[in-house]
């Protein structure tokens, strides 16, 4: 039987706060103010889009999937159930613990020393081709997730390919900031959708390639928005020639003429430039956690650090199991998990 593709958690960043000190004077259009108005937007939206590439496709400092993983023996419990131990080329480890009644539970702890705690339902069959299931995942540093997954495969069971999946739940961080999401994958697209209760919001939609269409296609442009505080940045991903493999460069309309050309590193790190009217206005860099820099051309220059809800959400970055079997995340959801064929050790 198969895999159901993107069965997989959602928790994103909110919105970034950066705080670019010796920014303010000029008008709105003002070179400075036109940077250090854009360039905390661009800097999200990068961000944004790691921490999403992460959940929904395991995408890791290559951005193609993470390597081969390691399964244990399997371990048959006295009440039925069947554990087996995991380990990720990350060094992420967990146990799963599939039950009679199709019910999982995983265990994770990350190289960090965090752990999640991952229940996933009982699956519900409508007799016809959907399957719905619940989830709730909880953090040892105050994170939890709850959202609903809806799989339609469509009365083709053995072709992935054709599958519409559906997610839709909230994630909340210890301070209460709330995070409501949706995310659709249906005809060889995904689409993100997600909402702050600071008011920002992102989106992103992604065509999928493969023979499954289950990661994304970076032969394909890939577009989104991110918005806040009344700016809003539209921008597109794309490979290149020298990186054809992953997203390589990022193009954003920021308005009021500010339009930005950055080129991506594998871990999301970037840098490139803000022109105000075709002029340049600033270079801007940051790190893949976000610490950025910025030179003005008046020679100004500003350093900032990823803080509140960004730093939170960071902090409290998840991916599902599901996620770090990457490049396949359609064949690795927690539902197939369930009924995977049981491994020895090593294979």
């Amino acid at each position: 039987m198969k895999s159901q593709p993107h069965v997989l958690h959602a928790c994103v960043l909110a919105c970034l706060v950066l705080t670019l000190a010796g920014c303010s004077g000029g008008s709105a259009r003002g070179p400075v103010s036109a940077g250090s108005q854009s360039a905390p937007g661009q800097v999200a939206s990068a961000l944004f889009v790691k921490q999403w590439g992460q959940i929904l496709w395991g995408l890791e400092s290559s951005q193609t999937g993470t390597g081969t993983p390691r399964f244990g023996d399997p371990i048959f419990n006295p009440d039925g159930s069947v554990s087996q131990t995991y380990t990720g080329p990350d060094g992420t480890q967990a146990v799963i613990t599939g039950f009679p009644d199709g019910s999982v539970t995983l265990e994770i702890t990350y190289p960090d020393g965090a752990t999640q705690t991952v229940e996933q339902s009982v699956p519900q069959f409508d007799g016809v081709s959907t399957t719905t299931l619940e989830w709730l995942v909880t953090s040892s540093r105050g994170l939890s997730v709850t959202y609903t997954s809806v799989v339609d495969d469509r009365g083709t069971v053995t072709n992935m390919s054709d599958d519409r999946t559906h997610l839709q739940g909230s994630s909340r961080l210890p301070d209460d900031l709330r995070q409501d999401f949706e995310v659709t994958t249906s005809d060889g697209e995904t689409q993100v959708q997600s909402d702050q209760s600071d008011g920002s919001t992102f989106t992103l939609t992604v065509p999928l390639g493969g023979p499954d269409l289950a990661f994304p296609d970076f032969s394909q442009a890939s577009t989104g928005t991110y918005a806040t505080a009344g700016v809003t940045s539209e921008f597109t991903l794309a490979s290149t020639a020298a990186a054809p493999g992953r997203w390589a460069s990022m193009s954003s309309e920021l308005g009021d003429g500010v339009t930005g050309e950055f080129s991506l590193a594998a871990d999301f790190s970037g840098g490139g430039r803000l022109l105000q009217n075709n002029a340049l206005t600033a270079l801007v860099s940051w790190t893949g956690l976000g610490d950025t820099d910025v030179d003005f051309v008046s020679a100004e220059h500003s350093a900032t650090s990823p803080a509140g809800a960004a730093a939170d959400y960071l902090i409290h970055r998840w991916q599902t199991l599901a996620a770090l079997l990457a490049p396949a995340p359609g064949v690795a959801s927690v539902q197939y998990l369930s009924r995977m064929p049981i491994t020895s050790a090593g294979e």
